[in-house]
């Protein structure tokens, strides 16, 4: 049994951790809540008249969509629907117990076929708490959620359609998906969830942001790969390429399957993957992005995109995997008057040096290449804040240390991601009770329980949010039940002391380094976890960048 879980037996006032029982409170053998405040008769209501402007009291067929405002341009007293109501040049009629007064509509512009400063702005402003500010996504103005929604495992599925449709009218309205993410069926997914919440007149495109990527190339985009100029073969199954011709196809490809003629970002995947293949060095794979970049300023002026941007490692994964790139390079490449605009990479606790390191190109051990100006180098952080540029976190949640077989994924009770080498529960309580120490994040205005309370994936990701120069932190979500245990922490309550956040991280980090230390050594001096592999299985499956 988790602590936590003991922990809510103590009363109704405290935190929940068992699955079953994490969204609700605990009571006394009388089921009685002793701090719950008496129900009050409600204030009687005005009954509408001519001329108010109504909203639908609950979903029901006809004109009015649940975020509609119609006008009662008519009342002729029947005892059956006698109100008239329009909407623009269109009416219906509607009983007095239908509708419910309400301030008059704001006048809004024509949606457009992207997102907009004013849409984004004006959704942001409407869905997160007080006190919480926006993340501007880089130069492009747009108003973004502290945590946008990734795609990785989207599946096109009723349950994690509703997962991506709750989010969105939650707050979260950056949305993370690539064409290789479950085979195509992210993309489809991302596409219905929208179409259905715009007929609904839910949401509109000109609040939410949308990014999609083109480089791996794997699965049903094989089939299209035989021909193209600069396909790099990595193995049988995964080729990789971010030619002109191949972007173009990719990115006519992931319109169809979202349903929009523009996409708000479209990012280079993995760009540094393309040096795995025999003959293909850095310079080359720099040169190859000169001319990417060429093309996405034509698709820029055709209007298939707003901007662009590189989703990549910019710090060695380990040794088997030390690819990176240098910022400083990538802005070389770039032509002037460019719509370069984000930086996508992990961050988490195993991955946590891009935070306070110098940005200098390294060894696959991490050591910089050039140690003097290494030191005197801005974080990635801030130079990416030096050149505008919007700074998107993957894989919050899981990271790689070193060696280590797999996958660290950082994970409790709330999190169905359970695979390769996963940390025990005893250990995801001891790093969440200090995360909740560090960050004080039992106490207001997070009140998110005291110690272990089976929330580490929602205060990991409230830390890291909070880290100074993270805009976004993007995160799975493929439940319901996932969205509500998640986002209300972290859009509903202001950020962390960026202090608190960084002492936080760099205490995770270091737990986590001890912890790995021990289980990549052969010898076992009495710590074995179940995540413990031997030694000659360290590094032999390949993980490509989210």
């Amino acid at each position: 049994e988790r602590r936590g879980a003991r922990r809510s037996e103590a009363g109704a006032d405290q935190p929940l951790a068992a699955a079953a029982e994490r969204f609700g409170y605990g009571c006394f053998d009388t089921g009685e809540n002793p701090n719950a405040r008496p129900d009050l008769a409600p204030p009687p209501e005005r009954q509408p008249t001519v001329g108010d402007s109504v909203r639908l009291r609950r979903p029901k067929p006809g004109l009015l969509k649940d975020s509609d405002v119609g006008v009662i341009a008519e009342d002729d007293g029947s005892d059956c629907v006698p109100l008239k109501v329009k909407l623009g040049e269109a009416y219906d009629y509607y009983d007095y117990r239908d509708v419910v007064a309400c301030p008059p509509a704001v006048e809004l512009p024509p949606d457009s076929d992207r997102a907009t400063t004013e849409g984004t702005a004006r959704y942001i402003a409407s869905k997160l708490g007080a006190g919480v500010q926006p993340s501007i996504l880089g130069a492009t103005g747009l108003s973004i959620s502290p945590v946008g929604f990734g795609c990785h495992r989207l599946e096109k599925n009723v349950c994690h359609e509703d997962a991506l449709k709750l989010a969105l009218q939650l707050g979260c309205n950056f949305v993370d998906v690539a064409p290789n993410y479950t085979d195509g069926e992210a993309e489809l997914a991302v596409g219905s969830v929208l179409r259905e919440l715009m007929d609904a007149r839910k949401l509109r495109r000109d609040e939410i942001v949308v990014a999609t990527k083109v480089g791996n190339v794997l699965g049903k985009q094989l089939a299209h790969a035989e021909g193209v100029a600069n396909m790099t073969v990595i193995n049988d199954g995964l080729r990789h390429s971010i030619s002109p011709a191949w972007i173009e196809q990719e990115l006519t490809r992931s319109l169809e399957r979202l349903g929009l003629s523009c996409v708000d970002c479209l990012l280079l995947h993995c760009p540094e993957y393309e040096s795995k293949a025999s003959g293909v060095d850095m310079s080359e794979v720099y040169s190859r992005l000169r001319a990417a970049f060429q093309h996405l300023e034509e698709e820029v002026a055709r209007g298939r995109i707003a901007a662009y941007g590189v989703s990549a490692a910019f710090y060695p994964l380990r040794p088997t995997d030390p690819e990176h790139l240098d910022l400083d390079a990538v802005m070389e490449q770039l032509p002037p008057g460019h719509h370069f605009r984000v930086l996508q990479f992990p961050l988490n606790f195993a991955e946590a040096q891009v935070h306070w390191v110098g940005h200098a190109p390294r060894t696959p051990d991490g050591v910089a290449l050039d140690r003097e100006r290494a030191l005197a180098a801005p974080t990635l952080f801030q130079a990416a804040r030096q050149h505008g540029l919007a700074t998107l976190i993957n894989r919050p949640l899981d990271g790689i240390f070193k060696e280590s077989h797999g996958v660290l994924r950082f994970s409790s009770l709330d999190c169905d991601v359970r695979s390769f080498s996963e940390l025990q529960l005893d250990n995801c309580d001891a790093l969440e009770e200090k995360l909740t120490s560090i960050s004080e994040l039992s106490k207001a205005p997070y009140n998110a329980g005291e110690g272990a309370s089976g929330q580490l994936a929602a205060k990991t990701v409230k830390v890291v949010s909070s880290l100074e120069g993270v805009d976004c932190v993007l995160l799975g979500m493929r439940r319901p039940d996932y969205v509500i245990g998640t986002l209300p922490l972290v859009l509903g309550t202001p950020r962390v002391p960026v202090e608190a956040a960084a002492k936080a991280l760099r205490a995770v980090h270091n737990t986590v380094a001890m912890w790995f230390a021990t289980a990549i050594n052969e010898a076992d001096h009495g710590t074995a976890k179940d995540w413990r592999l031997p030694v000659a299985e360290k590094g032999a499956e390949t993980v490509l960048g989210a």
